[in-house]
Formats: structure tokens, C-alpha cells, sequence
């Protein structure tokens, strides 16, 4: 009897050991599936970043351009104002100069041209480019520069500024010296032989360090003064190998079961997160408030910026910063987008109709810049509110320009159904010049950051001067957010700012509320000349 006892238990575990064969199989196909994606998202990340910096040195051939254009001495007034300008147009470029050898003659910005420590001798690239790196300015011992020299003119720029806008939690980045294996940026934990010429990673695109337990993506960005490198820890793959096992194990298999319990702990909070906001989508517990925008010349309103909140069952209403970055990770951002222009319909149909001249302004999500969807819904919203009834325009962040093929033809589109578009919070991220000249804007926002230091002595005090004028230049208008002084709305106006918004006008409104306050700050008959039908006509710059 014992014996038997013992030969079942023997045959159960040769079943169980059995069992978990096709376990082990399919945890190993699913790691080697997770690691081919895993490295897909890094290729993707590493090739903008490359992208960002040819835009870089881009910026010296346009400069170069810009100042050849004039005939005037490069240090006359008039030429060091467009050097400032031009360093008003990136973030990640500290000064522009003028050089004669290693000498700058005049520069956007003195103090630092005059506190610049050039480094190690320069690396000459194959146009004649000049690039030295590691330079440092006195007094500021904590960064790097790089200056970019050619013809004479340089951009002193800031290498920070190029991987800022891809960071995220798990991705390290930098860029190094593909001559000297230094990091000329970096975010993140880096090896120093990642970058090194004869190094474990140099020549192979992608390259595991199990020492280090790290997936590296290393570039050589042409014409091979600069490389990129990408990285992500292993670990960081975890639940997508449980979830591509989801896809490999037989059904049957009790280890099976132990996984998707395991997947199901891991994540029961993110789904009853994702299923919270489904419900509020589909029990219309999401709503608008309207920010009403004011022309600065005659102290009207003109129009409204539709703003989304989220009122909670428990009673607390919900901003949008709170809920649109989940939105966009749980998949939920375009029922999130399409539920706005509903409510826009909803709320201000009977308005426009009787108002058809006034403006409406709605946030798009950089998912929603992507999707071809995305036109056919605002044409929706359109037919359903009636053709000529209200000025639309479309709010877009910088974020959501950064695959440039897709979002242009979406953008296109979209001026092609008569709407407006509007660059949101200009000059608070990592902005490009090329978004400006490339993307078919007709408004750049200046952000409330600006708007609160333009009557101060702070140091981005004439940021926002800078903004009106490069605006201007490419025939945009300009739209001021976070006015709340009287002195404010005056030091814009006299700058030939058109429109404003902030509460020194209004809070936000609900729809009853700016069915009844539009009436009482706007002329008699302002809104009744109906909205033109059809594509807009492209913008024209302003001449100086």
C-alpha cells in the first residue's frame, strides 16, 4: 500500500514537472518576444532623439542663413537683436555669436559669452563645422556645453535640452563624443563603456549588458561626431513577458492559471482605475467649463477655450492634468476626445446657432494629433452644430508634434474643415523653431509662466516680448493666457497682442453661465457674421 502510495506520488509529480515544460517554453518565447519589443521602443525613442539633434544643426545653417540675408555688420544692432531672437526660438540654445577664430566679437548674450571656457580643441566635421564640446561657462560648474562653429557664426547649446522631451520612468539616454567617449547629456543610469569607441556596445545596434542587467541602443548620428545611446533596464519588461505568455501557454495548464492570477494582482488597480473612467465616459460624469477670451483692444469677449473637468462620485471635481495622462496610457483618450466635442454640441449648439461668429477652442490630446479619426470627428461636431455656426480652433501641445509625418496631415486636415490651429503653452517645454515653420499654426498661446513675469524684473521677463515678436514674423496671431492684473492686460495690448484670457475677465463658466455672460461684454451683433465653410487659407508671414 505504501508503495503505491509512493508510485502516485512519483507519477504526480513527473505530471507536474511534465507540465511545466510547455511553462518553461513558453516563458522563454515570451521573453525573447518581450526583449524584440522592448528594443522596438527603444529604436523609436533613439531615432528621435537623432532627429532632435540634426534639428540642432539645423539651427546653425539657419542662423547662418538669416544673418547672410542682411547686409548690415553681424554686430550692429540690428544683428545681435536677430541673434537674440533666434535664441528666443529654442530652449536648448543658450547664445548665438559671431567669432572671428576663437575670439567672439558680439553675441546674444554677453555675460555669457564673456564667461565662456572653450575646453579641449574642437573636432572639424566633414562640411567644416567646428563642435567643441565640453565647454563650460564661469561660474556655472555643474553643466556642459557644446558650441557649434561655421563661417564664423556658432550656437552655444545646451545638451540637456535635447533628451529632455523623451524622458520617462525606466529609459536612460545620452549623448557622448563618438572621438573622445565622453557624455556631452545624460539622463538616467549610464555605463561609461556604452560610449566608449571600443567598447562592449560599439558597433552593434543592440547590445544586452547582463552585467549591468541593462537593453542599450547605440547610434552613430552622421556624420559621426555624435552618438546616441538608449537604455532600459531588464526588469522593465517583466509584465509584458507575463502578458505575451498569456498568448503562449496551453490552455489547461495550471501553471497558466498561476500566472494570470499573478497578472490579475499586478494589475487589479490600474483595471479598476481604467474601468472608473470608462464609467464616468459613458454616465456623463465628465462636463465643460468655458474660459472666456477677450479682445484686449476693446475690452470684449470674443470667444471661449472649453475646458474638460471630471465630477467624481464622491462629489470632488477633477482637472484634466490629473486624469488625461492616465486617459492616454489606459487607451481611453480618444472616447475621452470624442466625449468633448459631444458635450461641445451639446452645450453650444442652440448658442452658436444664434452666436455663429463666436470662437470655441478645444485641447487635443498628441494621440489624437496622430489619428486620422480625429478630422472625421471634428467634421461630425461641425454637421451636427450646422455649417457656418462658430469659429472653431483646435489647441495642440508640442508633445504631440514629435512624429511630424502623421501629425501634419492631421493637422492639415483639420484647417482643412475651417478650424483654427493654436500652438498651447509655447516656450514652457523643449521648443522648436521647425515646429513653428513646419506645423500650418495660425495662434501661439503664451503661457500664464510668462505672463505673471512680463510686468517684473525676473529674468524671463522679456521672454514674452520675444514670443510676440517671433509670432509676428510668421504671420501668427498671438492669444495671452493668465492675465489677472489690469497692468498686465495693458502692457500686452501696447505690444499689439490681440486676445487674452484669465480671470481678470473670468473664471470659468458653465454653459448657462456664458449664454448669459456673453451678451453683457460684447457689442450688439458682434457674433452674428456667420463662420466661413471651408479650408482656410494659408498664413501669410508679417513683414518687418
Amino acid at each position: 500500500m505504501k508503495s503505491r502510495y509512493r508510485i502516485a506520488a512519483l507519477l504526480l509529480l513527473a505530471g507536474m514537472l511534465l507540465a511545466c515544460l510547455p511553462v518553461l517554453f513558453s516563458a522563454q518565447q515570451a521573453r525573447k518576444q518581450a526583449i524584440r519589443e522592448r528594443f522596438a521602443q527603444l529604436d523609436d525613442t533613439a531615432a528621435h532623439l537623432e532627429r532632435q539633434v540634426r534639428d540642432t544643426a539645423s539651427l546653425l545653417r539657419q542662423l547662418r542663413q538669416q544673418m547672410h540675408a542682411r547686409s548690415d555688420d553681424p554686430c550692429s544692432a540690428e544683428g545681435v537683436a536677430l541673434m537674440q531672437r533666434f535664441v528666443m526660438s529654442s530652449q536648448i540654445v543658450k547664445s548665438a555669436m559671431f567669432l572671428d577664430g576663437t575670439r567672439v566679437l558680439c553675441s546674444s548674450n554677453s555675460a555669457v559669452t564673456n564667461n565662456l571656457l572653450l575646453g579641449p580643441p574642437p573636432v572639424v566635421q566633414p562640411d567644416g563645422t567646428l563642435i567643441h564640446s565640453q565647454v563650460r561657462i564661469r561660474g556655472v560648474a555643474q553643466r556642459q556645453y557644446v558650441l557649434l562653429v561655421k563661417d564664423g557664426y556658432g550656437l552655444l547649446a545646451y545638451p540637456d535640452g535635447l533628451i529632455a522631451p523623451f524622458s520617462r520612468p525606466n529609459v536612460s539616454m545620452g549623448l557622448f563624443s563618438t572621438h573622445t567617449g565622453a557624455w556631452l547629456a545624460r539622463y538616467g543610469h549610464l555605463q561609461e563603456a556604452w560610449a566608449a569607441a571600443n567598447g562592449p556596445a560599439a558597433g552593434q545596434a543592440h547590445y544586452l549588458d547582463m552585467d549591468s542587467g541593462y537593453m542599450v541602443v547605440r547610434r552613430v548620428v552622421p556624420p559621426g561626431t555624435t552618438g546616441t545611446v538608449v537604455a532600459s533596464p531588464l526588469a522593465s519588461i517583466d509584465t509584458r513577458v507575463s502578458q505575451f505568455a498569456h498568448w503562449f501557454l496551453p490552455a489547461g495548464v495550471l501553471a497558466g492559471l498561476v500566472v494570470l492570477g499573478a497578472a490579475w494582482l499586478i494589475s487589479r488597480r490600474q483595471l479598476s482605475a481604467r474601468a472608473e473612467l470608462l464609467h464616468a465616459i459613458n454616465k456623463g460624469h465628465l462636463f465643460l467649463l468655458y474660459q472666456p477670451v477677450f479682445d484686449l483692444v476693446d475690452d470684449t469677449c470674443v470667444g471661449a477655450e472649453a475646458l474638460l473637468r471630471w465630477q467624481h462620485e464622491d462629489g470632488k471635481v477633477v482637472t484634466p492634468d490629473l486624469f488625461i495622462p492616465f486617459a492616454e496610457d489606459a487607451g481611453l483618450i480618444h472616447l475621452v476626445s470624442r466625449r468633448v466635442l459631444e458635450l461641445v454640441v451639446k452645450d453650444l449648439s442652440g448658442f452658436l446657432r444664434q452666436h455663429p461668429g463666436f470662437h470655441i477652442s478645444v485641447n487635443l490630446s498628441p494621440q489624437d494629433l496622430q489619428s486620422p479619426r480625429t478630422p472625421r470627428l471634428l467634421a461630425e461636431m461641425q454637421a451636427a452644430i450646422g455649417p457656418g455656426c462658430g469659429r472653431f480652433v483646435v489647441e495642440a501641445t508640442e508633445r504631440g508634434l514629435l512624429e511630424r509625418t502623421s501629425a501634419l496631415e492631421v493637422l492639415l486636415a483639420i484647417r482643412g474643415l475651417g478650424i483654427e490651429l493654436a500652438v498651447d503653452d509655447f516656450g514652457t517645454g523643449y521648443s522648436s523653431l521647425s515646429y513653428l515653420t513646419t506645423y500650418p499654426f495660425d495662434i501661439l498661446k503664451i503661457d500664464k509662466s510668462f505672463t505673471h513675469t512680463a510686468c517684473t524684473e525676473s529674468v524671463t521677463s522679456s521672454v514674452a516680448d520675444h514670443i510676440i515678436d517671433l509670432a509676428r514674423s510668421l504671420g501668427m496671431r498671438t492669444l495671452v493666457e493668465g492675465i489677472e492684473t489690469r497692468e498686465q492686460a495693458t502692457f500686452f495690448r501696447q505690444r499689439g497682442v490681440r486676445y487674452g484670457q484669465g480671470y481678470l475677465f473670468s473664471k470659468p463658466l458653465g454653459a448657462a453661465e456664458l449664454f448669459a455672460f456673453v451678451p453683457a461684454h460684447s457689442r450688439p451683433d458682434q457674433h452674428a457674421r456667420p463662420a466661413p465653410v471651408g479650408p482656410l487659407p494659408r498664413r501669410r508671414p508679417t513683414p518687418d
